[in-house]
């Protein structure tokens, strides 16, 4: 069961990946943009502490480092510089290979993550290296709250926390660095010793935070838990309940029992929060099927209302095909997805293929949000590449060469998606 949560960390890691190597490269363009600089540091939070969660520990470790270098970014200390960038680049392929190694498919060279901490430790000034940040490091100092608000959680985990593999410690650590934290644990849901259950989470929390970030910012500290809990976040003046004294406790591993309270319940939320579920492939390909097969008994059924003087059943037999026709409709668009991921991926490959061939090239790209079937997505990525990689190799000039010819030092590539027809046009 906790390697079933493991895996689900897995793809959650890598689509956050791949949001960070977009803001990297976007931040290679803008340097100045904090709201960049934000989007990187809180990527970069998000696969530290959720790794440390599951298990991660030298994923974790690893990322604590690069994660510092932002948020001395964050705080003017360091200029989001173009080394800065080519590194945490390297870092993530690091990342993504150690994710590899961890799903038994690929192997991690230990060197080159020494190799890239060892570079972030000379621009950042740390000197000597700092010890790996493990799950159960002291907590840091909260930062300043100045200028903060105060924001009511209120989180209770499904029963199964604790058996999947989640410490809720280390949830509140990560809340910890983002403010002034103060927790009280409900125990009202622990039953008699005789009917207590080790493995399960009987537990819930409230908890007041006092910080700078904002609502989005605070749930993704809960991201990969947050399917299986009750998680409710508002600003302390709408919340219903207080929330008592803080409880430095827990820190410990103590609780502070408090007065009992129902949480708010999972059916409450369900229209509150927009949500989305990874379903596998082969799920949607049988749904797919047994579409088209309920297609061909619709047929067969409008064929004997046809024949048949009933009204009523050739009513029954339009609403059904109408039904049909949406459900059809619906099913072969769970297969489809934007063309934005994919496009975005070609931005890292173009910013490595200029630094390879000393080349200047900018991507561009519109359509970005048409959508297609999954497949012929993967079946377009091989294609594309050779095309980028081509017109990179063969159809731009270095700079010098552009200038001398009165063009200018960069080059541009344009990429455009629209549905053309039946098809999709290029």
């Amino acid at each position: 069961m906790i390697d079933k949560y493991k895996q689900a960390f897995q793809e959650e890691a890598r689509e956050i990946l791949l949001e960070l190597e977009s803001a990297l490269l976007e931040l290679n363009e803008r340097r100045d943009d904090t709201e960049l600089v934000g989007r990187v540091f809180r990527a970069l939070h998000t696969i530290k502490g959720s790794g440390a969660m599951f298990g991660f520990d030298d994923l974790a470790a690893f990322t604590h480092h690069i994660e510092n270098a932002f948020d001395q970014v964050r705080n003017g200390r360091l200029a989001a510089s173009e080394t800065l960038i080519s590194l945490s680049l390297a870092a993530v392929d690091q990342i993504k290979a150690m994710l590899n190694e961890a799903a038994g498919t690929g192997k991690a060279d230990a060197a080159i993550s020494a190799r890239i901490l060892a570079t972030v430790r000379e621009l950042t000034g740390a000197g000597q290296p700092c010890a790996p940040a493990q799950a159960e490091a002291p907590v840091p100092t909260a930062p300043s709250t100045t200028g903060s608000h105060d924001w009511h959680i209120r989180f209770r985990p499904g029963p199964d926390l604790l058996r999947n593999g989640a410490n809720p410690l280390l949830l509140f650590r990560e809340l910890r660095q983002l403010g002034s934290l103060q927790l009280t644990a409900d125990l009202s849901a622990i039953p008699a010793l005789g009917e207590l259950d080790p493995q399960r989470c009987y537990l819930a929390w409230e908890m007041v935070l006092a910080t700078t970030a904002g609502p989005e910012q605070i749930r993704d500290v809960f991201i990969f838990v947050e399917d299986s809990c009750e998680l409710v976040i508002e600003p302390v003046a709408a919340s219903p309940q207080t929330v008592d004294s803080p409880a430095p406790e827990l820190a410990e591993g103590r609780t502070v029992e408090r007065r009992s309270g129902e949480g708010r319940r999972a059916s409450d939320r369900a229209g509150a929060q927009a949500s989305s579920i990874r379903v596998a492939a082969a799920k949607l390909d049988q749904l797919v099927d047994l579409v088209g097969q309920l297609v061909t008994v619709q047929a067969r059924l409008a064929e004997i209302a046809a024949r048949c003087d009933d009204r009523d059943m050739q009513a029954v037999a339009e609403e059904i095909e109408s039904l049909t026709a949406e459900l059809r409709e619906t099913s072969m668009g769970m297969r489809t997805l934007p063309l934005r991921s994919t496009f975005e991926r070609f931005k890292r490959l173009v910013y490595d293929l200029g630094r390879t061939l000393h080349k200047e090239v900018e991507l561009t790209f519109e359509g970005a949000d048409t959508e297609l079937d999954k497949t012929v997505i993967d079946q377009l990525s091989d294609p594309l590449m050779h095309l980028i990689r081509n017109s990179m190799d063969h159809g731009i000039e270095p700079p010098d060469a552009r200038r001398a010819v009165g063009k200018p030092a960069t080059g541009a590539i344009h990429l455009s998606a629209r549905h053309a027809g039946a098809g999709l046009g290029f």
